[in-house]
């Protein structure tokens, strides 16, 4: 089956979700092609009446003058027959009035129509950007730190973050093109029947301008990626200078220079790119202006010739609104068309993203049942993060049997994040398996892979949420858990000293009563999330470095104690933390240096027994145990 163009899965689309929107179209192209038949037969009846010395020869001049195309001979008969009996003065004040009533009364429809659809558009919007944010939560996570992905995706992704652009943007234009399509031909028959001449030199002007318009769009478009590059770069350094959080230290480390040229400079590139678009359209504008002035030449000469030879200054009047109304829509037409064409581009890249298998999906296989600890396998593994030279695993094994408590711990750079990572199937591996439970990690699909793992980062990340829904993750919850959870890890009085307790809201960019934590209370909150979820086997990937050394070997035993019955991976630079595991692996640049118990690695007296002697003065209460 052939696949729908983006601009079919658009406007299908509307005819899911909101279809009463095309009879709002049908109804305001209606009314919006009133508007400047209105405008076009008002002075040729106003000024036929001034001129003419008997009603009689006002119906004559109209129907002669060709205006029995738009209906004014109608309306003139109308309203002259309704004032046939008082003064042309008080004539001229009910046609006035009625023309006003009239268009007023058309205004208002056609404004009503129009503001009534517009919010209906923006949930379509509103809709597609939900649908964005869910694939961007699930795609693979590698492409979180790739900065190539965003400068590829940037623009599609930005296609629905606005009314003026985009999605949305391309949806009004839609709603008004139908009005302006039938306003253009039907002014085009009425120039068009008095003047061949002037309405060529007038589409000769607008096919100009679209032609130009379309060269500049497309060299624009051609240069997206230059532009997305400087844009995040100097967007980022402009959040970086709002951002409170980085205020300490641009102050102590004097780092507002620093930023400021960053950010000037990229600001410089971004410009240097839109001065090479806004020269290719002045240069290809000046055919632009050449062919208006060729459109507005041959419209006053053509209709001042046609009234020397005879045509009435009433219709002169008319045709010369007719013309320039004309244009005007025309001009309205091809803006609408080539904004259309021009913001389509940016809108198949938004489909392209959202139809791109970015692994958010995974494999087919489900998770383990729960209480089934995970036994996990990596096999001859190596490893570089995509775009670096670097090599992280090269050949690497480890086998973590089901059930084991492993502590992972070495030097900074070691890898032992990186390892976490590929479990979690965050990145693939270069070659080699990660198996768990027998099979590959990249065949397990990502919700399932997702749930086995309860995971405590060395990021502490909050979201405005209230504290119970930050540990269960959801509004739907077990508060008893929550709290036992909070309990576990020491936080229960303070979360009960709240106004809210558990559904106090954190942070304060959604509530002004929002509650900010330190770092080492937002890694206990963490850690309760984890305690909270369970799952098949555990993850503490130095989460407590807020903590001090004893601090953290209470945390450890406390949430080792309730990892029964599950595999638990703890990963720490503070070696006393972790002596109470099963195993404990050290790695190094280039891989598994040693592996074995608390004692069979201090008894060897390697690496490890240097690092734990070197750390032992630091707290010597758990060297001493």
């Amino acid at each position: 089956m052939k696949k729908q163009t983006a601009m079919a899965r658009m406007l299908s689309n509307v005819w899911q979700r909101d279809r009463g929107i095309y009879l709002n179209c049908a109804v305001y192209t209606v009314i919006a092609l009133m508007m400047p038949l209105i405008s076009v037969a008002f002075p040729k009846v106003l000024l036929g009446v001034v001129t003419s010395e008997a009603v009689g020869g006002e119906y004559s001049e109209i129907s002669q003058g060709g205006a029995g195309i738009l209906g004014t001979a109608g309306i003139a008969g109308a309203v002259t027959g309704f004032t046939g009996s008082v003064s042309s003065g008080e004539r001229l004040v009910y046609i006035c009035v009625s023309f006003l009533l009239v268009g007023g009364a058309v205004y208002f429809l056609e404004s009503w129509l129009n503001n009534r659809c517009y919010p209906r558009i923006c949930a379509l919007r509103i809709d597609y950007l939900r649908d964005q944010v869910v694939k961007l939560m699930q795609i693979e996570y590698r492409h979180t730190e790739d900065s190539a992905f965003y400068e590829q995706y940037e623009m599609g992704m930005n296609a629905c973050n606005g009314n003026n652009q985009g999605l949305e943007a391309i949806y009004h234009k839609l709603y008004e093109l139908p009005a302006l399509v039938v306003t253009v031909l039907v002014l085009s028959a009425i120039v068009g029947w008095r003047s061949p001449l002037v309405l060529a030199a007038i589409v000769l002007h607008i096919a100009v301008t679209v032609w130009v318009t379309v060269r500049v769009q497309k060299y624009r478009y051609a240069k997206k990626e230059e532009l997305s590059h400087h844009s995040r770069r100097y967007g980022e350094f402009s959040r970086s200078a709002q951002d409170f959080s980085y205020g300490k230290d641009v102050r102590v480390y004097d780092l507002k220079g620093r930023v400021m040229d960053h950010y000037l400079q990229d600001v410089k590139g971004y410009l240097g790119v839109y001065k090479l678009i806004a020269s290719r359209e002045f240069l290809l504008g000046i055919a632009g202006l050449v062919t208006l002035l060729i459109a507005d030449v041959t419209t006053y000469g053509v209709l001042t010739w046609l009234t020397v030879n005879g045509m009435s200054i009433a219709d002169y009047s008319m045709y010369v609104v007719a013309a320039v109304t004309l244009t005007a829509k025309m001009t309205a037409l091809s803006d609408n068309i080539t904004y259309i064409t021009n913001e389509y581009l940016y809108v198949k890249d938004f489909y392209r993203f959202m139809d791109a298998d970015l692994g958010e999906k995974g494999g087919d296989v489900s998770a383990a049942e729960a209480g089934i600890p995970l036994e996990i396998e990596f096999d001859h593994v190596t490893f570089r993060y995509p775009g670096t030279d670097k090599t992280v695993f090269s050949d690497f094994s480890l086998h973590i049997p089901a059930g084991q408590r492993l502590a992972v711990v070495g030097v900074n750079g070691a890898g032992k994040s990186t390892l976490i990572k590929l479990l979690l199937g965050f990145f693939p591996v270069d070659s080699g398996e990660i198996r768990i439970n027998g099979v590959n990690v990249q065949d397990y699909n990502r919700e399932a892979l997702y749930s086995m793992f309860a995971a405590v980062f060395q990021e502490t990340n909050v979201i405005a949420f209230t504290v119970a829904e930050n540990i269960a993750g959801s509004e739907e919850m077990d508060e008893e858990k929550v709290w036992q959870a909070l309990r576990q890890v020491g936080m229960e009085e303070k979360i009960r000293a709240l106004p809210k307790g558990i559904h106090q809201t954190m942070l304060k960019v959604i509530e002004e009563d929002g509650v900010q934590f330190s770092g080492g209370e937002n890694q206990k909150l963490s850690i309760a999330r984890a305690l909270y979820k369970g799952g098949n086997c555990v993850i503490m990937d130095e989460p407590t470095a807020a903590l001090d050394a004893l601090a953290e070997a209470e945390v450890y035993e406390e949430f080792d104690r309730l990892t029964e019955n599950k595999t638990a991976i703890y990963i720490s630079h503070r070696l006393a933390s972790t002596k109470f595991c099963d195993c404990i692996a050290l790695l190094d640049g280039d891989g598994l240096k040693e592996y074995g118990t608390h004692s069979e690695l201090m008894e060897k007296q390697g690496v490890y027994y240097d690092m734990f002697m070197t750390q032992s003065k630091y707290y010597r209460e758990g060297a001493a145990e």
